[in-house]
Parts: C-alpha cells; sequence; structure tokens
C-alpha cells in the first residue's frame, strides 16, 4: 500500500494513503501539518491510474516535489520528496526499496525551474548551485533572499486517524542557524508563466487550476467532519517491546505517557470528592502543558456541558470562556482538537469568541470511558503556535486517565447514594421488599396512588407519659430503641411496611407498595407476635427491676392513597386515608394486651383467630358506632396446619 513517510525531529513517521488525501494546517485535512507555512488547505494526494498524483490547490508558499514547484498536478514516483512549508515527506509506492531519509532525493520529473536538477542535490536560484541533502537539512542555510520566510513555530504532523504526530521542526548541525526549508517560496515559474515576485499567487492556467470550493472547504473524504478530521491516538495501548525495541521514537513517547499516567495515579488516585479530583487534574496538566487557562466540563442529566474546574496560569480568578464551535465538534465527533491559530483555522465557523477571548492556540480533549463521553478538557492559550504534537498526546493521555477517575467517582458517588437509599427503605420496608424496590422491579411513585385495599396497625405504650416522668432523657431514649429494635424485626418479619414512629407509638400497614392476598393475615399474626416478643422483653426488665410496658393495638382494612409525602429535600413514604385515621382511634380505645380489629379486617381472617367481639365503638368521625373484635390467639388447629 502506498504510504507517504514524513521526517520527524525524533524519527521518520508512515501514514498510510488514502484514495483522496488532504493535506494543511487546518484540522479538517485528513492529514494535518501543524506547520504555520502551510496554507490551511494546501494540496491533495489522490490515487489515479494505479498510482497518485498531487495536486496543489493554491498555496501561498507552494508544494515542492524534488525541489519543483507543482504547478496544477504532477504524478508521482517512488522516493520522490514532498516539500511543503518546513514540512517534508517522500513518496513510497507500496513496491520500490525501503525509503531512507538519508538518502538524495531523486531528479526532478524533467527540466525543472532550475534548469535541472541532478541527483542527490538540491537547486537554489539565487544561489546558482548545488547543495548535497542530508536529514539534517542543507549543509549551508538558505540566503534571506531566497525569500522564504522562518517558521514561527515548529511544524507538526497530525496523521489520518490520530494523536501521535510528532514534532516536524528540523534540527541543524551544531553551529548552524535554524533549518530553514531548501525551496524558496516563488521560484521562477515553469516556460511561458512569468516570474512571480510577491503578493497573490500569480494566475494558472484553467488546466491547472485546482477545483473551486466556494470559499469553504468541503471535506473531500468525509462529509460529516464538518469542522476536522481529529485526533484520536494511533497508538492506543503498548505494543510488545520486541516490536519497538529498534524505534527509539515510540519508545519515547511510550515511556512518557507511563510516567504521566503514574504521577496522575499518584496524585489524583486516592481523591473522593469529585470538585477536588477535577483541581488535582488541572494542576496535574499544568506541570506538563504550557497552557495559559484549562477547564474541564462534564455533562450534565440533560446533556449540556458545565464548567466544573478551572484555572488560570496567572492565578487569577477571572471567568474562562471556551468556544462552542470547537466544543461542540469535540463532543459529537467524540475525537480531540490541536490548532494553532484558532481564529483562522475555524473562520470558516464564524467562531466570534475565539476572537473576542483571544483564544488562539487550543487543546480540546473528549472525557472517554469506554462509549460514554462525560465531558471536556479544554486547554487554550494567548500565543500562536503554543502546543506541540507531544502536548496532544500528553493531554489525550491525561483526559482518558481523568476520565477513568472521573467516572470510578461518580460510581462511587453512586455507590453511596445507592447505600443511603438502601437504609432508608430497609428502614421502611422489609428487607427482601427494600431489595424489589432498590433493584427496580418494584416501583414506589412518587406523590400517591390509589390503594384499594390495605391493612393498618397502630401501636401504643399505655402509661408511658407517667413513666417517664421519674426518668431522664438517656434512659427513655434507650428504652424506646430496645423496644422499636423488636417490634420493627416482627413487622419485617411479615413483610410490613414501616410507617413512622409517634412519640411511643408505631404506624406500619400491608397492601403497599407490594400486596399480598393475605395481607391482613400477616397484619393480625405480626399484632400477636409482638404481644409474645413484648412479653419476654418484659420478662427482663422485671428481673433487672424495671416496670413491664403495656401496649394496646388497633387494625383497620380498607381503601387509602400510599405514596412519598414532605418537602423535595425530605420525603416519607406514608398512607393516607380514613383507613389510616380509624386504625389510630382503634388503637386509642385498647386496653393494655388488646389486639382490637375492625369488622372490616376480621372480614378478611377466615377461621384462623379466637376473637371476642366486644362492644360497638363510637369513633371520631364516624356516624355509625362501628362493630370491633379483640383478637386473642391463632386456634391451635390453624398453628397444626401450618406446622
Amino acid at each position: 500500500m502506498a504510504r507517504l513517510i514524513l521526517a520527524t525531529a525524533e524519527g521518520q513517521q508512515a501514514i498510510e494513503l488514502r484514495p483522496i488525501n488532504s493535506l494543511g494546517r487546518h484540522p479538517n485535512n485528513s492529514i494535518q501539518l501543524l506547520d504555520k507555512i502551510v496554507s490551511k488547505e494546501h494540496c491533495i494526494l489522490e490515487q489515479r491510474d494505479g498510482g497518485f498524483i498531487l495536486r496543489d490547490l493554491g498555496s501561498l508558499n507552494g508544494t515542492y516535489v524534488n525541489g519543483e514547484r507543482v504547478r496544477g498536478e504532477m504524478p508521482l514516483r517512488h522516493g520522490d520528496e514532498i516539500a511543503l512549508g518546513s514540512t517534508r515527506a517522500r513518496y513510497d509506492d507500496g513496491h520500490g526499496p525501503p525509503i531512507d531519509f538519508n538518502a538524495p532525493p531523486p531528479m526532478a520529473h524533467g527540466p525543472g525551474p532550475f534548469g535541472g536538477v541532478g541527483p542527490g542535490a538540491v537547486a537554489h536560484p539565487q544561489q546558482g548551485g548545488t547543495q548535497p541533502w542530508n536529514n539534517k537539512g542543507p549543509s549551508v542555510p538558505p540566503p534571506a533572499s531566497a525569500g522564504m520566510p522562518m517558521p514561527s513555530a515548529a511544524g507538526h504532523l497530525a496523521g489520518p486517524s490520530g494523536t501521535m504526530g510528532l514534532p516536524l521542526q528540523q534540527r541543524s548541525s551544531p553551529g548552524q542557524p535554524p533549518y530553514a526549508p531548501p525551496y524558496p517560496p516563488h521560484p521562477q515559474g515553469p516556460p511561458g508563466v512569468p516570474p512571480y515576485s510577491g503578493g497573490p499567487p500569480p494566475p494558472r492556467p484553467h488546466a491547472e487550476r485546482p477545483p473551486s470550493f466556494g470559499g469553504t472547504r468541503v471535506d473531500v473524504l468525509d462529509s460529516a467532519r464538518a469542522i476536522g478530521t481529529q485526533i484520536a491516538a494511533q497508538t492506543k495501548g503498548f505494543v510488545p517491546f520486541e516490536q519497538i525495541q529498534h524505534d527509539p521514537a515510540q519508545l519515547r513517547v511510550d515511556y512518557e505517557r507511563l510516567r504521566l499516567t503514574w504521577e496522575l495515579t499518584r496524585d489524583i488516585g486516592l481523591e473522593r470528592d469529585l470538585d477536588q479530583l477535577l483541581h488535582k487534574i488541572l494542576m496535574s496538566l499544568f506541570k506538563f502543558v504550557n497552557a495559559d487557562r484549562a477547564v474541564i466540563l462534564l455533562r450534565e442529566a440533560d446533556g449540556s456541558l458545565q464548567p466544573r474546574s478551572a484555572h488560570r496560569r496567572d492565578g487569577t480568578e477571572a471567568p474562562i470562556q471556551v468556544s462552542s464551535t470547537i466544543l461542540n465538534h469535540v463532543m459529537t465527533e467524540r475525537a480531540a482538537v490541536l490548532t494553532h491559530d484558532a481564529s483562522m483555522d475555524f473562520a470558516s465557523s464564524k467562531g466570534k469568541s475565539m476572537i473576542l477571548n483571544r483564544i488562539s492556540s487550543a487543546i480540546v480533549v473528549p472525557l472517554l470511558h469506554e462509549k460514554d463521553v462525560l465531558g471536556a478538557l479544554w486547554l487554550d492559550s494567548e500565543s500562536l503556535a503554543q502546543f506541540q504534537q507531544k502536548d496532544l498526546e500528553l493531554v489525550t493521555t491525561v483526559g482518558n486517565q481523568a476520565a477513568m477517575f472521573i467516572e470510578n467517582n461518580l460510581l462511587a458517588k453512586k455507590v453511596e447514594q445507592e447505600i443511603t437509599t438502601r437504609e432508608r427503605f430497609s428502614r421502611l420496608l422489609s428487607p427482601n421488599v427494600a431489595e424489589q424496590v432498590i433493584s427496580g422491579k418494584l416501583e414506589v411513585k412518587k406523590g400517591g396512588v390509589h390503594v384499594p385495599e390495605c391493612t393498618v396497625f397502630n401501636s401504643d405504650i399505655r402509661g408511658f407519659t407517667r413513666m417517664s416522668e421519674g426518668a431522664t432523657a438517656g434512659v427513655i431514649n434507650e428504652l424506646l430503641n430496645e423496644y422499636f429494635e423488636l417490634m420493627v424485626e416482627t413487622i419485617f418479619k411479615y413483610e410490613g411496611t414501616l410507617d413512622k414512629f409517634m412519640g411511643d407509638g408505631i404506624m406500619a400497614f400491608w397492601g403497599a407498595p407490594m400486596s399480598h392476598p393475605d395481607d391482613a393475615v400477616r397484619a393480625v399474626q405480626c399484632a400477636l407476635d409482638q404481644m409474645e416478643v413484648l412479653g419476654r422483653f418484659n420478662r427482663k426488665r422485671v428481673e433487672g427491676g424495671h416496670p413491664a410496658l403495656a401496649v394496646g393495638l388497633g387494625l383497620h382494612t380498607g381503601p387509602l392513597v400510599a405514596g412519598y409525602v414532605g418537602s423535595s429535600k425530605a420525603m416519607s413514604y406514608t398512607v393516607i386515608g380514613d383507613t389510616a385515621n380509624t386504625s389510630a382511634r382503634l388503637c386509642g380505645i385498647a386496653l393494655a394486651g388488646q389486639v382490637i380489629v375492625s369488622e372490616y379486617t376480621l372480614a378478611r381472617l377466615g377461621p384462623r383467630f379466637e376473637v371476642e367481639e366486644l362492644p360497638p365503638a363510637h369513633l371520631k368521625g364516624k356516624e355509625k358506632p362501628l362493630r370491633i373484635f379483640n383478637v386473642k390467639r391463632e386456634k391451635p388447629s390453624a398453628v397444626a396446619k401450618v406446622g
């Protein structure tokens, strides 16, 4: 497969060519060259007739193949050397011998603007001679009269799929000035074309004119990338050492990633407070990246992005503005953005915020955890070309690591909330019912739902006020806690729902949020068991020289409303209606040791219990007396049948 071999300060990088490849400074290109001398849309490499042709797109400083400026189109041959700004590369057709940047470039494709160049030489028309080529640039720097502007920042490369591009700044030999591209920007044109001396590029013949894009570039590779093909690491993970032991550049990159991951883990791995975690992530980033401002934005439940932590290198507290143009692209495409000149690279997007807020250089990385986008990590600077490709690699590594920590932190908080919810439900519902509610198998709706039939239970300690008059608050509190613990355990044994404690009273119910056909039987059986438990509790109290407790209970069955009531900050699950009120009033008339049930509850008990009818009760709010019954015990025949 055909490749483009690019020279970097840290080694060489090969990019496999697609049928159509766009090269330029703008992130929209399939091969982004972070080189200030390269145009936003510089040139295209297009597959045609089994090979590739290079088409210049009217770039200001030109595209050169083996020292010859490309006018319109030029076919490429194996080993051809391509120069764009301060970036150089060689074309590998996939069939020829291996490409070596130390080897001299091939001869130009015929008589070029320099009058022909022999192998291994690069001509400069102002000098009228040739110079041997080596991997560190020309042995003698070209004169200023060559017209090539010196790069203001190192060129960089981003490959078609990612972040692993490396700086393309060429290193000169000791004692030499910084490297400048060997090719002048405006050489004498081919025969029939007048010399070019500056200003806008000269008009070219119609056949050589690149396709018009109507003022804004259309991505010829993928129309979905409206802003740009962005940066997902070319190396996602670590390959075995044997595969890269002779690649010092990759080893260096992997070492930096591991070092940063280790330091980030050391600094923030144990942090559980989300705000502190985000702050530490930014502080860690500022150790490695020369950014002026940084923001971490997290996705809220409604899908919006909200800033959660921000930091300025100057220490001020002024708000940090971000570009929605870049940010929206990062979140939508789930890919990072690195730009040397945001206002120019994204000018077609009309991102005014980039100009107003002096955003020149920017790195924006999505916080990805598996398939979820948790938010975005934003770093910017007011200086042009502030960030290098290695900065993007580091920030991407931090972003991936930070996303894991953030997800773990959010998960820990979710677990804490579930534990709290479980504890709250466990105090209200029997354990098996609480588990179903928490797991989502049983829904407890906010507000209220009509329950056609529910049995409500109320109990109260007789003479408790008089008993507590001579005791301290601590003693009374301890007594109630011991008593409630035994009573609630019995309620949950029969899968009842605890409503509330009212002083020394208890309210519970059967039939919500989960109902059973024998809810009334369960409620009465619970009341009788509580009497037995209370008897054992009283025997211990008497043995310790304390008075026994006497309890009366009342139960009534009927319709009611069950659900959450209270404020948005404090809610409780309860039942409301005449059934609950009637149960409380039956409890009020019950004598010590009595379990009073209404005729409506008795009708659902069948012959299971021994009962005695009491005189009708005149209850508040009832026009007619209510038939009531005292449940004494479970019939022996019923016990034998159950056993």
